[in-house]
């Protein structure tokens, strides 16, 4: 691989007025938006991104994301990215994140893992590139492995379906997308009095068009929440979050 590709991406963006919660903070799935775009362009520079995988009818699919957030900016604060992949195994690709604000003091890090599917078959591949290619291989900011959170085991609210604006170029649920609906089954007032400290995701299935999706969550401790979401009776989502005070 030649020295000139790069071993980790930077960004920088500014917080824009349509990216805040009611209160003027950065709300969690623009965070997300900016580090899923960071990773395609990396990607794309190494060589194994969309725009080279979809030839081959392949594509990547977020599987497992942690994030532990220090604080989030306001509507006009500029945020640095960095990003890089950080490990690799058998079952999964792994790329880690951190933003800062404009001064370098840490706002949050995330630890993401990965796989490839075939878009055709919409199931799991290894492809012939998995281990033998050379890409540059940073630190992982985590010790633990991003790991299987178990079921929250609750029965989901009212449904609702999976519109057109829900699905992404791969014509399934974005996966900011199920972010939102699970912040969203947490009501107002506790968003008003809470803010988020970290959260661990695990995307299980996919959700598409016209299925019925319900969300459901568990205060397991005071503060603590597992999260879960449903569709046509299989478990696409699972998540855990803790917060705090504000």
């Amino acid at each position: 691989m030649s020295d000139q590709v790069k071993s980790e991406w930077k960004a920088e963006h500014v917080i824009r007025s349509y990216e805040v919660d009611p209160s003027g903070v950065a709300r969690l799935s623009s965070f997300c938006r900016f580090m899923q775009e960071a990773a395609y362009l990396h990607a794309e520079h190494l060589g194994v991104g969309h725009s080279q995988l979809s030839q081959q009818g392949i594509s990547w699919v977020l599987a497992r994301m942690r994030i532990e957030v220090a604080r989030l900016p306001k509507w006009g604060e500029p945020i640095r990215l960095r990003t890089w992949p950080s490990s690799r195994d058998r079952l999964f690709f792994y790329r880690d994140f951190e933003i800062a604000d404009g001064d370098g003091r840490r706002l949050m890090q995330a630890g993401t893992a990965w796989f490839v599917i075939d878009i055709q078959k919409r199931e799991r591949m290894i492809p012939d590139w998995w281990t033998t290619a050379e890409y540059p291989i940073g630190g992982r900011l985590f010790d633990a492995k991003l790991g299987r959170l178990k079921s929250c085991g609750c029965e989901g609210g009212e449904s609702m379906p999976v519109r057109y604006g829900d699905l992404d170029q791969n014509g399934h649920v974005n996966n900011v997308r199920y972010i939102e609906w699970m912040l969203d089954g947490l009501p107002p007032e506790f968003h008003q009095t809470h803010v988020l400290q970290s959260l661990e995701v695990n995307y299980l299935a996919e959700a598409v068009y016209g299925h019925q999706v319900s969300v459901c969550c568990n205060e397991i401790e005071p503060r603590i929440f597992e999260h879960g979401i449903r569709a046509n009776d299989a478990e696409l989502f699972r998540a855990r979050s803790v917060w705090a005070a504000r």
